[in-house]
């Protein structure tokens, strides 16, 4: 569906898509990483505006656009939820758009999102658990799965630097999913050990 709204050739310009777009990904999600350490060194506060100073305008903007950024993301990746409470809920007589069907999808989502933040603050350390799903999963998702359909697709055609480039990145990727779902789990541990509920971390 995506290629379908390219400019020919297609494949072509779907590929420079792809690489703009893992190039900047990269950049972006371990270019803060990085940064963030070299800045702050291993005290780096999980809420990395934490650690940030400055004037207190820019602190509630950054807090702001988090918490916009947050919502708008829970929503897009609990859309599925959304659809399946709207299925089981929403009047099917009734049109999408109903005031009855409006003000029972309204009741839904905010309760869901009552309870999610609810569940966010109760765990302190909830991040640890989005780190650890994180881990195994959007690395995973992103880096190792497209290299290995490519290799079981074009893996007899292909040329041995492709896939030579396409192990590598299995390989690296599965060390850093491994790396970072251990210490995920090393961080969990450590603060289960003091945990209590609604503690201010």
């Amino acid at each position: 569906m995506v290629q379908s709204t390219l400019r020919k050739p297609v494949v072509k310009n779907m590929r420079k898509a792809l690489y703009a777009q893992f190039t900047f990904g990269i950049m972006v999600y371990y270019g803060v990483t990085l940064v963030g350490y070299w800045a702050y060194g291993s005290d780096v506060p999980d809420y990395l505006p934490k650690a940030l100073s400055g004037p207190k305008w820019a602190k509630i903007l950054i807090n702001s656009a988090v918490f916009l950024t947050n919502v708008i993301s829970q929503h897009m990746f609990f859309q599925p939820v959304h659809e399946a409470l709207d299925t089981r809920f929403l009047k099917a007589e009734e049109g999408v758009y109903s005031r009855e069907n409006l003000k029972r999808r309204f009741l839904l989502r905010a309760l869901l999102f009552a309870g999610t933040t609810v569940v966010a603050a109760a765990l302190p350390f909830m991040g640890y658990f989005i780190s650890l799903l994180g881990s195994f999963t959007l690395v995973t998702l992103t880096f190792i799965f497209p290299s290995m359909i490519f290799i079981k697709v074009k893996g007899k055609s292909a040329r041995i630097g492709q896939k030579a480039w396409h192990w590598t990145i299995i390989f690296i990727f599965s060390l850093v999913a491994m790396a970072t779902t251990i210490a995920s789990f090393i961080l969990i541990i450590h603060n289960v050990r003091s945990y209590h509920f609604f503690a201010d971390q």
